[in-house]
């Protein structure tokens, strides 16, 4: 029973792996969502950086706190560093404020379970803290104001005009409300007031500069999404066959040396080619319009039978192939098979007789090189022509 379950999951796992790795060779949203995930690490690691920042900034205002408490106390430059009040208003109090906006913006910048605008959200609320309270424990009010333009700035970097818009009412409630501590503090002089108006214009012209870095920065993002898109698409259709859309000799090459260093035995997979019987005559008799005719609605046909892990190549002219991942010979034959009685079946306006096709399978062996997976099943093919067309072989030795 152990020995089942093992196998059980072990293949369920190769499934998946094969799954995953294969379906990205047939559909590009595999690689956006990559590159989603790139960019979503990229955003981690930059509020990551700006977490530590604040930290730094911190950790560098309560050592001088602390510093310069010492110093005025020791040399007893100012009269209120004597003061206790002083101590715990000026110095503990500010440490212990910032500190805590601190560790909350950090736990909620670690928190896997947090969207990411309230992350951002978090860091700018723990920088809008960290300025109110020096301006407010120092009355240090003229200087300290300059400090909520920081938090303007930082929110630019995150692209997020809401997060701006939060954050520029937020600096502007907080720098009036410093200014009318200023007021009943010690009075406001007539030039002070001004240097209040200044650092406000100042605070919209900052706001205003952050708007336009953030249309410029989703601006160029649109145009390099667009570019990335524009390569996708190009980088398709030298992958694949114009007429058809199926992928295209080349590609079958690259990517059955893929499938082969993917799959090591470990799980079956079977390469079919397909001839379509006397399609010269085909186009001899109805003309070459009609011949791609027939090469579409075949290529149609044959995609309509892959399932989401097989792939169809036109491998050149009249010839498809089709590599069938996780199937054995058997299970490929039976779905070309249905591929060639629909086929086969299908009327074209231009034809009175049944148009057909002659089809080999070869199953992937361990240590089984391209060449010779491709001789066993292009011979095969070629057999089943000699044999009558119109009919599906599996290579022999399977």
């Amino acid at each position: 029973s152990r020995l089942v379950l093992f196998l059980f999951v072990k293949t369920g796992c190769l499934e998946m792996m094969v799954s995953r790795h294969f379906l990205g060779l047939k559909d590009m949203t595999r690689e956006r969502q990559l590159q989603m995930m790139d960019n979503q690490t990229l955003h981690d690691k930059f509020r990551h950086q700006l977490t530590n920042v604040h930290a730094l900034t911190v950790l560098t205002i309560s050592l001088f706190e602390i510093i310069g408490y010492i110093v005025l106390v020791a040399f007893k430059i100012e009269y209120f560093a004597l003061d206790n009040q002083y101590l715990w208003y000026g110095v503990v109090a500010p440490i212990i404020i910032n500190t805590i906006a601190h560790f909350v913006a950090r736990a909620i910048v670690n928190s896997p379970s947090v969207q990411r605008q309230r992350k951002n959200g978090s860091i700018i609320t723990a920088a809008l803290i960290t300025s109110f309270v020096v301006a407010i424990a120092h009355k240090e009010y003229i200087v300290a104001c300059c400090a909520f333009i920081f938090p303007i700035v930082l929110s630019s970097m995150f692209n997020d005009r809401k997060l701006l818009n939060i954050s520029f009412i937020v600096s502007i409630l907080i720098q009036i409300c410093v200014g009318v501590a200023f007021w009943f503090d010690s009075g406001i002089t007539l030039s002070e007031a001004l240097n209040l108006f200044i650092i406000l214009a100042f605070l919209l012209v900052a706001y205003l500069c952050a708007h336009i870095s953030i249309n410029f920065s989703r601006q160029n993002y649109a145009t390099i999404k667009s570019q990335a898109e524009m390569n996708d698409m190009l980088r398709e259709n030298v992958l694949r066959d114009q007429m058809t859309g199926l992928y295209s000799h080349n590609t079958f090459v690259s990517h059955l040396d893929e499938f082969m260093d993917s799959f090591q035995g470990e799980l079956p997979f079977s390469l079919a080619m397909i001839d379509i019987d006397d399609f010269k005559h085909v186009n001899d008799a109805y003309g070459h319009e009609c011949g791609d005719a027939v090469l579409i609605y075949l290529a149609e046909t044959i995609e309509g039978y892959c399932d989401e892990v097989d792939t169809a190549y036109r491998y050149g002219g009249e010839e498809f192939s089709v590599v069938f991942l996780g199937k054995t010979a058997e299970e490929a034959c039976n779905i070309v098979e249905s591929i060639l009685r629909d086929f086969s079946k299908h009327k074209f306006p231009f034809a009175e007789e049944s148009i057909t096709f002659s089809a080999g399978i070869a199953e992937y062996t361990l240590y089984a090189n391209r060449y010779n997976l491709f001789e066993r099943a292009d011979k095969t093919l070629y057999q089943a022509k000699r044999e009558g067309k119109n009919r599906v072989l599996i290579a022999e030795g399977e």
